[in-house]
């Protein structure tokens, strides 16, 4: 730039060089501002549509997938027989697909873990396991919310704390050699880790496949509605009984006031308890035995005597 406003000093003089290096400096500046404003338009496309790259990649739709994936035995028994029979968002399979789901569940084996530390969650198991062995699913069952809310009101805390569970492995072998090496081990870990202490419960399920889970777990869900609606029926029917007797207490009562006011007036009552009730009763049917019954049952009565003789012969 001083090489050019030298130029023009020279050749347009120095008031129209001044004129000229005033406008040169005015046209940067407005250069430079719309460059810089044109980046920040720029870097602020760039970072939301990095922001909305994010989103998508972590909805709460695949965060909570990602957390059912891994305590899930699949989607409940009734809901998959539900929409097999529909047929809607089912896709049917291949046979070679099948055989090969088929192989895998052959090969595959359950371990049944008896106890789950405090507050641990299905992760950290896949976590802790994964360096063992190959792992599938995993199965765990919370606490009952009865035990859950004693804890809490004991001055317990309000996480999540599964009791028993069920963990896949895709090889069978790897399962029993896994179950047999860590039962009643130390889980390790770091030093001063939360689980570092505590000792694995494990106990390999032979000829136990995961679909024998899915269809006890079906059962006992079955049973309990089951349970569920047999005593919502009995409460059902207690509660018209006793709808009934109220009804017919205040009928009763009603009668009694009604009563009661026909006397005060004088007027002539009958007691209740000395009304007539007529009550329709069947006629006595009287039917003659014919000539071979009665010979029969004349057969019979000898034929018990000669008996009854004949073993009163043989005691004396």
């Amino acid at each position: 730039m001083d090489t050019q406003t030298k130029a023009e000093e020279l050749i347009l003089g120095a008031d129209d060089a001044e004129d000229a290096s005033a406008e040169s400096s005015d046209a940067e500046s407005e250069y430079s501002e719309q460059g810089r404003s044109e980046m920040i338009r720029q870097r602020r496309l760039e970072s939301d549509e990095s922001d909305s790259d994010v989103e998508s990649d972590h909805s709460p739709v695949d965060a909570e997938e990602a957390l059912d994936s891994d305590n899930d035995i699949g989607s409940d028994p009734a809901d998959d027989a539900g929409e097999a029979g529909t047929g809607k968002g089912k896709q049917l399979l291949s046979e070679k697909e099948v055989r090969q789901a088929q192989k895998r569940e052959r090969k595959s084996g359950v371990v049944y873990m008896s106890r789950v530390p405090p507050y641990m969650k299905p992760i950290k198991v896949r976590h802790m396991l994964e360096k063992y062995a190959q792992i599938g699913r995993i199965y765990l069952i919370e606490e009952s919310e009865k035990r859950r809310t004693r804890r809490v009101k004991g001055g317990g805390n309000r996480r999540r704390q599964f009791e028993e569970g069920w963990i896949e492995f895709k090889n069978k072998k790897y399962a029993k050699a896994v179950a047999s090496m860590l039962n009643n081990t130390k889980m390790g870990g770091k030093k001063h880790g939360f689980y570092h202490d505590d000792l694995w419960n494990l106990k390999y399920l032979p000829k136990f496949k995961w679909r024998h889970l899915v269809e006890q777990l079906a059962s006992e869900k079955a049973a309990r509605e089951q349970r569920l609606q047999t005593e919502t029926n009995q409460a059902r029917r207690e509660l018209d009984a006793y709808m009934k007797n109220v009804d017919r207490a205040k009928k009763m009562s009603s009668i009694r006031a009604k009563r009661q006011r026909k006397v005060e007036l004088g007027e002539e009552v009958k007691p209740l308890d000395d009304r007539s009730r007529s009550v329709r009763q069947r006629d006595v049917v009287v039917r003659e035995a014919t000539e071979d019954q009665s010979s029969s049952s004349g057969k019979r009565r000898r034929t018990q005597d000669t008996q009854v003789a004949s073993i009163l012969d043989k005691i004396m």
